[in-house]
Parts: C-alpha cells; structure tokens; sequence
C-alpha cells in the first residue's frame, strides 16, 4: 500500500520561507550567525520530521526537506518541478532561478514523495549569453 504524505500546511509555509531567507541572505556579507540558525530550522525538519497515517491505520515517521533545484538541467520530463521558460530556445535548458524549491516527504524505507513541486524559471544558455 502506497503511503501517501500529510504535511501541514503550516510546515510547506515554514520550509518556503527558509528557503527564501537562506536567498536573501546570499546578498550579504558575514551572515555565519543567521545561517546557522536556518540550518538548525531545516535540520530539525529533516531529522525530527512528524508523523503521517497510514492506510492500515498506523503511522509512518516522515521527514521533510527541501531541494533547491538552481542551475540545475531542465528537460520536459522532469516531475519534480512546473518551470516557465524565459527566452526562444528550448535547448539545453537550465534552472536559472527558483520561485519556489522542492519538497519531499522521506520515509524511514528510504523512499520519498514530492509534497510541493518547484517552481523555476528556466532558459538556455544561447539566450541568456545574448542578454549579457
């Protein structure tokens, strides 16, 4: 039987905003304090996790983590993310900015479901060399 992840809202909402500070925070300089703190934020998602239901009414632990998919290849196949693509050419596409990450749900057998899919901006690098 297939398990089938609830994370609360509240969760996605939490993992979305470290996601964005962790952004932000690229911008400036000496910024060790902060991101430690973030990473104990994710960690504690990542370790600790919570429960779900399963469907012969037991529970399974999960955890949540998120990825940030940026600069990585973009091919129509792809599951895990909704991408709108900036330019003309679909050719050898790239992730060149994120609006927001993936996140999976892991369970304890090692399998992962994606609970929120990214949502990216992507483009090919003909199209991005014309605009520098």
């Amino acid at each position: 039987m297939e398990i089938i992840p609830q994370v609360p809202k509240c969760i996605l909402i939490a993992m979305n905003q470290i996601f964005e500070l962790e952004r932000k925070l690229d911008n400036f300089d000496d910024t060790a304090g902060f991101r430690r703190h973030l990473d104990r934020l994710k960690d504690a998602f990542a370790e600790e996790g919570l429960t779900s239901p399963t469907p012969n009414g037991g529970q399974a632990r999960i955890t949540i983590v998120f990825e940030d998919p940026i600069g990585q290849v973009f091919k129509e196949t792809r599951t895990d993310l909704d991408a709108t693509i900036a330019g003309i050419s679909t050719d050898n596409l790239v992730v060149v900015e994120v609006i927001k990450p993936i996140i999976r749900a892991s369970f304890e057998d090692g399998t992962s479901k994606i609970v929120q899919k990214g949502i990216v901006i992507v483009e090919s690098p003909k199209d991005r060399e014309q605009h520098e």
